[in-house]
């Protein structure tokens, strides 16, 4: 314990700025040859043709990382920028064993959609993205799997070779299942970690009889809490569950987080775990917390770039949490079109004249039969989602409100 404390009191700990300097010289020490340009305001790198990479996920690794580990991070992020990939130039002999599933937040999809939302506007034509819906966080995407990286290919296969995004997926699935067979290990009592450590840790919760072959408790039960981090309990093992759980929390960390699901298969198909208990339920209501919070966070970020650019009047209501209550808020304000996040509660708040404002908090769920009709589904978001107020509530509908 004691060297833990000496460890994290030597980190490296850099402000944002000074970071983006480190990230930079990184890139260009492995060779990237364009120019780079850094947005401070919005914690990103302009490269190649316009495009960005956000810093976000590897300051927040980096900082996270064990104090030998923070190099091995930087670079492991920097690789991924300076990478020029050709695969759109390989045929389908030289491509098909390097086919590779991956799993991932479906969040990722969001950044490319808003990115290109700031580029293009809403009106241009949407990206042409393949994936497959596996939850209600996690998608499965198409990669190729180079000596010195992974290429993720969010538009599919490409054209030329012929086949499309379900047969490539299928193809992808039976080169990871012929991977050497490493076995999970024990890292708590009841929990197991996938340990191939080879960037598809994550995507052996594709094979469900990879899964069953794991020694839990009945059924398994599984988390993916990160891109290198599989977990699986047994269904019966309550104590395993809450291991797991905890394992999850740290692995948030690391940067790359997926979910925070507890998944099952049965007979084949993938479904939600539901926790059998009070306490196991609320521990991963307040993991969803936290990652609904960053998700949003970073979601609001790109959307007020997006109505800077395109000069749109609408306000990015911000995803709010009540640490005391550990219940989400976003604020509703009377004369202001906003998109708003979906949370636990909203305050509906009327300005007053020269006088403090009006404020009413009410339960989502609970006051969507009344005011359900004032808000829109904005359907430009692929996740988390947001909804479009049309109007607000009138003094009767507040009357009502008050009175649940």
């Amino acid at each position: 314990m004691f060297s833990a404390f000496i460890g994290n009191l030597f980190k490296d700990k850099p402000d944002q700025d000074r970071f983006a300097r480190k990230f930079m010289d990184a890139v260009r020490g492995n060779g990237y040859p364009d120019e780079l340009e850094y947005e401070a305001d919005s914690f990103r790198i302009r490269h190649a043709n316009g495009s960005y990479f956000n810093l976000h996920n590897a300051y927040h690794a980096y900082l996270g990382a064990p104090r030998g580990q923070q190099r091995k991070t930087l670079q492991s992020f920097s690789r991924l920028l300076g990478i020029h990939d050709n695969d759109e130039a390989m045929s389908w002999e030289q491509v098909r064993p390097l086919l590779r599933p991956l799993v991932r937040s479906i969040t990722q999809l969001e950044e490319l959609m808003l990115h290109h939302a700031e580029q293009e506007g809403w009106d241009a034509s949407p990206l042409q993205l393949q994936y497959r819906r596996l939850s209600e966080e996690c998608v499965e995407l198409l990669a190729v799997d180079h000596p010195d990286h992974t290429a993720t290919l969010t538009r599919g296969p490409e054209e030329a070779w012929g086949i499309d995004f379900e047969q490539a997926l299928a193809v992808a699935r039976a080169n990871l299942r012929q991977s050497p067979d490493t076995p999970f290990v024990e890292v708590m009592p009841g929990v197991y970690q996938a340990a191939w450590a080879d960037a598809y840790d994550s995507s052996r919760a594709l094979l469900p009889d990879l899964l069953h072959r794991v020694p839990v408790a009945g059924l398994p039960v599984f988390m993916l809490a990160s891109r290198d981090v599989l977990l699986v309990a047994g269904e019966g093992d309550l104590q395993g569950q809450a291991h797991m759980l905890e394992l999850a929390a740290n692995a948030f960390n690391d940067g790359r987080v997926i979910s925070w699901e507890v998944l099952r298969y049965d007979e084949g198909r993938l479904h939600a775990h539901a926790l059998a208990t009070a306490e196991l339920r609320e521990r991963q209501r307040q993991l969803r917390l936290e990652l609904d919070a960053n998700a949003y966070a970073q979601q609001m970020q790109s959307l007020d770039r997006v109505h800077e650019k395109h000069a749109e009047d609408v306000f990015v209501a911000n995803f709010m949490l009540h640490t005391e209550e550990q219940r989400s808020l976003c604020a509703w304000t009377e004369g202001v079109v906003s998109s708003l996040p979906r949370t636990d509660r909203i305050v509906l708040v009327t300005p007053g004249d020269g006088q403090e404002a009006d404020m009413l908090v009410v339960d989502w769920e609970q006051a969507q039969p009344v005011l359900g009709h004032l808000l829109q589904e904005d359907s430009r978001h692929i996740h988390p989602p947001r909804y479009l107020t049309l109007g607000f509530p009138d003094a009767q509908m507040r009357a009502q409100l008050q009175a649940l």
